[in-house]
């Protein structure tokens, strides 16, 4: 096996390359792989010499990884999609969650929120009984390069991504690489690009191009087989450089843990000296090895000292060499304020400690979970319909099914209300019922969190079954 395999290819553009490299330090970040990017920041913060007192890094304390999973929450419940076509989303329903979607849908956003974009990439495979099933795979943004639509410049129209095959019985990067510009196209090429390897893995030199591109709606109009998120539309495929600054904040803030660490073990107990006496006694240890004089000590025992010289002895300490809760605390600060760059506010924060700043707090509240879902709500809405479509228009292709492949709607039913929140949302419907201002479905939709849709349709079904059971 190549050793290179665990170094995927840089691209050869000088932007790309930036880019990519900082999305594999945040992605280091999220999957705690980041030791080592610990150490070379250290390295260049302090001298050999104290680098060597502070022993080994401390990454228990990883801010961004913290952050990034307490605003990631939107598929903290699974999302439910509906059509008007009868049965059409419960079939869709079923493909995708045999094909595991939604349990890949949390990391997907991890790696949106901390990296500012994802990707899937879609498939129809078969099982060992020939049955179709959809095949969902997270893409990590650092993987691909991209060239955008002239009109859209946030949705792709070409995308390579950078692969291990099987290459004459080793593994070897290659290039996927789709595009959808012009007449469409798959190939597959070396890592390099130099080399054409579609034959080998397509069954056909050059690759599938034009009408042999598998990847067409029933409108017969070409896609690419991925599907782009962006943490926030900004008008280009990437931006991988918002929140920089918690970025390098989470190994700052790992030296300063380092540091902690290493006082507490090496500096936080008062040091006593002597000058002029020595200690009176003791024991001596014999064996192969070494040969040591020693006092055992206990805080009920006396020590006894004799002078080493004819001046005045002097006995005393010098106070602890550090404060380990008072720089602790200071941290801990310095940590809470990196979450409010990346977009937390204060009031969404619980407080776990004596102030939502103390460090501790660095945790959503219920209503701070409520207010990330929605902000992610518009984006992922945006990239979850367009993967729908897809996986709908795969699934017609390969099995000869006809299930719609637009007009889906799609409802993330967000954390739950707590009974304290509840008790509030009926007072406060009670209030604007009065007003002839709210009806029973608005009631609903406050307590399941769930559309006008979905609140009509179940309050008609308890209307129907409260008549029948005549309650």
């Amino acid at each position: 096996m190549d050793a290179n395999i665990y170094e995927p290819p840089l691209p050869e553009d000088e932007y790309d390359r930036e880019r990519v490299e900082h999305s594999r330090l945040r992605h280091r970040l999220l999957t705690g792989a980041w030791s080592q990017d610990l150490e070379n920041f250290i390295s260049r913060e302090i001298g050999r010499v104290r680098r060597r007192a502070w022993g080994e890094v401390d990454t228990s304390k990883n801010v961004f990884r913290n952050v990034v999973s307490q605003l990631a929450v939107l598929y903290d419940s699974q999302p439910v999609i509906t059509h008007e076509q009868p049965g059409a989303a419960e079939e869709l329903t079923r493909i995708i969650n045999e094909g595991g979607l939604w349990q890949f849908a949390g990391r997907l956003q991890q790696i949106v929120v901390g990296l500012r974009e994802g990707l899937y990439r879609f498939s129809i495979a078969r099982d060992d009984k020939d049955e179709p099933r959809l095949s969902v795979r997270v893409v990590t943004p650092d993987m691909v390069t991209a060239e955008p639509d002239v009109d859209e410049p946030d949705r792709p129209v070409k995308i390579t991504e950078y692969r291990l095959r099987m290459v004459d019985d080793e593994y070897e990067w290659t290039r996927d690489v789709c595009s959808i510009e012009g007449v469409p196209y798959f190939r597959i090429l070396s890592a390099e690009g130099d080399e054409d390897l579609s034959g080998r893995f397509l069954g056909v030199d050059g690759g599938l191009v034009g009408d042999a591109y598998p990847y067409f709606d029933r409108d017969g109009v070409p896609y690419l087989p991925y599907t782009l998120y962006h943490a926030e539309r900004s008008g280009h495929l990437f931006a991988p450089y918002f929140g920089f600054e918690l970025v390098n904040g989470t190994l700052v803030t790992a030296v300063l843990w380092t540091f902690w660490r290493h006082c507490v073990r090496d500096s936080s107990w008062p040091q006593r000296y002597a000058v002029g006496v020595r200690p009176a006694g003791g024991l001596t240890t014999a064996g192969a090895d070494q040969n040591m004089a020693y006092i055992p000590t206990d805080p009920a025992s006396l020590l006894n000292f004799e002078p080493s010289s004819d001046s005045n002895p002097v006995i005393g300490q010098f106070q602890a060499g550090s404060d380990p809760v008072a720089l602790g605390e200071a941290i801990r600060a310095y940590a809470a304020d990196l979450s409010m760059d990346f977009g937390i506010s204060e009031t969404d924060l619980a407080r776990l400690g004596g102030s939502p700043r103390s460090g501790y707090a660095i945790s959503l509240s219920r209503e701070g979970v409520r207010n990330a879902q929605r902000r992610a709500e518009p984006q992922f809405r945006r990239g979850d319909l367009e993967s729908i479509g897809k996986i709908a228009a795969m699934w017609n292709r390969e099995t000869g099914s006809s299930l719609p492949e637009s007009g889906y709607e799609i409802h993330y039913p967000g954390a739950p209300l707590s009974p304290e929140e509840k008790a509030q949302a009926v007072a406060e419907w009670r209030s604007l019922s009065e007003l002839g201002v709210a009806s029973p479905v608005d009631l609903y939709m406050m307590i399941h969190n769930v559309s006008r849709e979905t609140a009509t349709r179940e309050l008609e079904r308890i209307a129907l079954e409260r008549s029948r059971f005549q309650i």
